[in-house]
């Protein structure tokens, strides 16, 4: 008899067959939302975090007479910012703050894409409220960020200057574990956010330590042993930079410190498991343990490894899919093994064939992409020494899939909708039978197999 499981393939679902004996446990997929709510619900649950801060005054409290910036996430990582911006809004004007300005946090992302729809949000809430409001997206290659310093990892911290400008400074946000800075948490709306593509790129480096500068690890971490991750280190480093400057009169200083608030949940579409705000940085360490008791897998590694990335944007190119890899794939299968993943790959019609499906633009192509056709087929060691001392922006993806390939020797299997030459150069094997590549793999009665759904959504924790 078999077992049946849905998987997520794109805005669909599809249901694959696992032979008797050969699935290893059940479905690991993200926990189902502790509580569904209704708008008017979501609403009063931040509204009551907010009339309940931890660490700091009520924040209507903090603004009042002063230039507040109010940062928020953009749309690459879309979320519930329309809702935050809605009701920290209300609070901040129940404040009467002589001016507020919203700042989209595009970090190195395309404002004009990944800030578009936020902006027009910002905008329409601030007509229902009737108050004015500035509302802006970071370009990253403006030159508008004020160079504050090197941080204690050596990156040059350079930050927006609007945002320096900012005399009580507003986060709104929402955490997940993250492939990289260990959680999603406050300080990356600074940086990358708010800050230069120098300043982002050098940050991004530390990615290369992929053994700590990995997802369940961040220096807000309430496990004392878990605090150590260069990149998050680092974006750490420069937000506190920011944090104690402030532009007066067009004159940069060393205030000490400019008051900060965070709101920051774990949220879904319709649901808020948990909300907490005040001190940012006792919020950040309550944080990483809810985010960890509702997220976290703890699972034995296996031979063979089905595995989705989850629903768009996660699943729009192999890019984004990587993703998926730091967060679950590499944690969960032995070595040398064998993985499928379930990703349409569908891109974006504006973009040019050659481009779509790989990556987002152009430029995040040619760095992951191409350097990971050119590397895969020469000796690891060689790639990597290549990647560090050439690195850009992306190359930490095309290093991490050369590890996994290379190193831990996982074979990568792909059911997509993109034609096989386009992805066998990077040494994706594709795939047009799901089914048949579980039985195969069955018949050879060598393993067991795990099926993962919503891979970047969640954390895998081998045993």
């Amino acid at each position: 008899m078999k077992t049946k499981l849905p998987f997520t393939y794109g805005e669909n679902i599809m249901e694959l067959s696992f032979p008797e004996g050969f699935l290893a446990g059940g479905l690991v997929k993200t926990h189902p939302p502790e509580e569904i709510l209704t708008m008017a619900g979501m609403n009063e649950r931040i509204d009551t975090a907010l009339a309940r801060p931890d660490g700091t005054e009520r924040l209507r409290d903090m603004v009042k007479g002063k230039g507040v910036g109010f940062v928020i996430s953009d749309e690459f990582r879309w979320g519930l910012q329309e809702l935050i911006v809605d009701r920290m809004m209300a609070e901040i004007f129940a404040g009467d703050p002589e001016s507020l300005t919203v700042f989209i946090a595009t970090g190195t992302h395309d404002p004009g894409v990944y800030g578009k729809n936020l902006i027009q949000a910002v905008k329409t809430i601030a007509e229902k409220i009737g108050r004015p409001v500035r509302v802006m997206a970071n370009d990253c290659d403006s030159g508008e960020h004020v160079y504050l310093g090197e941080t204690a990892l050596g990156t040059p911290a350079e930050v927006w200057d609007e945002w320096l400008k900012t005399e009580v400074r507003v986060f709104g946000h929402e955490s997940k574990h993250h492939y990289m800075n260990g959680y999603s948490v406050a300080d990356k709306q600074v940086c990358p956010g708010l800050s230069s593509r120098r300043t982002v790129t050098s940050t991004h480096k530390h990615a290369l330590d992929h053994e700590y500068s990995s997802a369940g690890r961040n220096p807000h971490h309430a496990d004392e042993s878990r605090r150590r991750n260069p990149f998050g280190e680092d974006n750490r480093y420069v937000r506190k930079m920011a944090n104690r400057h402030l532009i007066i009169d067009g004159d940069l200083r060393d205030v000490g410190r400019v008051p900060e608030f965070l709101l920051d949940m774990i949220s879904s579409s319709r649901s808020i498991d948990w909300i907490k705000a005040g001190d940012l940085d006792i919020v950040s360490r309550e944080m990483t343990a809810a985010v960890d008791k509702h997220a976290v897998h703890y699972i034995e590694r296996t031979k063979y490894v089905v595995i989705s990335p989850g629903g768009p944007p996660a699943c729009n190119t192999l890019y984004g899919v990587q993703n998926c890899f730091d967060m679950a794939l590499k944690f969960a299968i032995k070595q040398g093994g064998d993985a499928l993943i379930l990703a349409p790959c569908a891109g974006r019609p504006e973009l040019k064939e050659e481009v779509s499906g790989l990556a987002p633009d152009l430029k995040a192509k040619l760095l992951f992409w191409d350097n990971l056709v050119t590397w895969i087929k020469r000796p690891l060691e060689e790639g990597k020494r290549w990647i560090e001392d050439n690195f850009e922006l992306y190359l930490w993806k095309t290093d991490r899939i050369l590890k996994l390939q290379l190193e831990q020797e996982v074979k990568l299997y792909l059911y997509s909708d993109l034609p096989d030459e386009k992805v066998i150069p990077g040494g994706f094997i594709p795939v047009k039978d799901p089914d048949a590549w579980i039985s195969e793999r069955a018949f050879r009665n060598d393993g067991m197999i795990r099926a993962i759904d919503e891979g970047n959504k969640l954390l895998v924790i081998p045993r």
